[in-house]
């Protein structure tokens, strides 16, 4: 049992009867739960560690935590799913980390074709559970990653041209509030609070499970495509072609990467999943033209097994350094001035870090505009992508440090990602290409993600958390994340 710490939340917990789920860094599972994060770069070191395991315990926390106190003592709480967020969004030094692992359940109601899921849970081992069901629903691609955070902030997935985000399919969420009180929150009850948790992120309260509308599963077809830096003049005429296709290619997705790796220079790689089992579309036929460096079957999968193939690069726990999502428009120019800038970064690294020291990533999304629709026939989000009437992209552009030496250099390497992304928003800028959305689950602490959905989403987003939190518990006390506190 927990014995008292001198750290006032963590003996208000033990306090509150929950010294069964208190880890302080004597326990044995302290070193592992600092682990749990998916890079160095976010792994803190909390005064403790609390798992609930239950939405009453989580009551139960945050109770105790109130009875905490204030004063002028300067210690924070951070709550985690899976802990893929960025940096400090889910973690902490001075304070506590509450870490939702244990809130894991999926279930699935066939009489309402309702899954259920709990915050804790993670895509691969939720998409398995479903398929048993014959069911699945739209979530993360890679199978560890959490299923509360990517949910909060959108979530997109291979069936989002299709069915939207996956914020757009939940029908239900139960919300354990700032003062303990545990609700639901849907289209009939706390409707605003409902809208507000679609990309509203951790400004309200914690939801600890998603009430998800399911449809049939099917298996997914895969292939994955790499090609040289010689045919980048083609690669990116396919990204742009393959990103305006019209709303009948919807059971089609795509992920570009872009890389720079040691002894491979620089090439690029396309993941093609058709949702609808198709291995005849004719979606990729521009990537298919281009000669590959190695073959590349068309394989019919699973969406478990689809989820696990996209996985292992988030398995490394490699230092990574990144600048966060940007959308464009789908403009050929932007995208070759970023393969541009890419190369550019790439040959300043070389002489910076070493040729041996690093590999890059330059991701594309696209993100067509009927997208939006999809949400606002389901009840509306708050992502604000109504507000632009065109087929966009987004990118991630980052940068992982493979030696000990590199890593010492990650300020400056930081530097260099931020100034070439505010140069390729200065000339999208200056060709009418730019676009305001920041997709909040993949955000870099620098950006704004909040604020990118818009005035009246913003103002909107502030009532609701004025409502269920008027003592600002998730402003202040849980610091990490976007607040609405800090958006203008």
């Amino acid at each position: 049992m927990a014995g008292l710490t001198g750290f006032r939340p963590c003996d208000a917990l033990i306090a509150a009867n929950l010294s069964h789920a208190v880890h302080l860094p004597s326990s044995p599972n302290y070193p592992t739960l600092v682990n749990g994060s998916w890079t160095t770069e976010t792994q803190r070191s909390p005064w403790c560690f609390v798992q609930p395991s239950s939405s009453a315990e989580v009551s139960k926390t945050l109770q105790a935590l109130h009875s905490a106190g204030g004063g002028a003592g300067d210690w924070h709480v951070a709550v985690r799913s899976g802990g893929h967020g960025s940096d400090n969004q889910n973690s902490i030094t001075n304070g506590l980390i509450i870490d939702l692992t244990y809130l894991n359940a999926t279930t699935y109601n066939a009489a309402t074709n309702i899954a259920s899921v709990g915050t804790g849970s993670r895509w691969g081992e939720t998409y398995s559970i479903l398929q048993e069901h014959g069911v699945s629903i739209v979530g993360g691609r890679q199978s560890i990653v959490g299923v509360g955070g990517l949910l909060l902030g959108g979530g997109v997935g291979w069936h989002t041209p299709r069915r939207g985000f996956g914020c757009d399919r939940v029908v239900n969420y139960e919300v354990v509030l700032a003062s303990g009180t545990i609700i639901n929150a849907n289209a009939s009850v706390h409707a605003d609070l409902w809208r507000a948790l679609k990309g509203g992120s951790s400004n309200f309260g914690i939801v600890t499970r998603f009430d998800i509308e399911a449809f049939p599963a099917q298996n997914l077809t895969l292939a994955r495509r790499t090609v040289s830096e010689e045919y980048t003049d083609g690669y990116i005429d396919a990204i742009v072609e393959f990103a305006n296709l019209d709303q009948s290619y919807w059971d089609n997705a795509i992920n570009s990467v872009t890389s720079y790796a040691p002894g491979h220079g620089i090439t690029m790689t396309v993941a093609e999943v058709n949702t609808a089992n198709d291995l005849n579309t004719t979606a990729f036929d521009a990537f298919d033209r281009l000669p590959a460096l190695t073959p590349s079957v068309r394989q019919s999968a699973s969406l478990p097994d689809v989820a696990n193939v996209q996985a292992p690069e988030l398995k490394d726990k490699t230092p990574r350094v990144g600048g966060g999502p940007t959308t464009i428009a789908n403009d050929k120019r932007v995208v070759r001035y970023l393969f541009e800038q890419h190369a550019n970064l790439v040959a300043d690294l070389n002489s910076t870090l070493g040729a041996n020291n690093f590999s890059t990533i330059l991701e594309f999304q696209p993100l067509p505009a009927w997208v939006a629709d999809i949400g606002a026939q389901r009840g509306g989000n708050m992502l604000g992508l109504e507000r632009s009437r065109r087929n966009k992209l987004y990118y991630v552009l980052g940068v992982t440090l493979l030696t000990p030496a590199s890593q010492d250099k990650a300020a400056q390497v930081y530097q260099k990602i931020s100034a070439t992304g505010e140069k390729v928003k200065a000339f999208s800028k200056s060709i009418g290409a730019d676009e305001e959305f920041i997709y909040l689950a993949y955000a870099d602490a620098k950006q704004d993600p909040l604020g990118s959905y818009g005035a009246a989403n913003v103002d909107f987003l502030k009532q609701v958390a004025h409502k269920y939190d008027p003592k600002c518990f998730f402003q202040r006390r849980v610091p990490g994340g976007f607040k609405l506190d800090r958006v203008g």
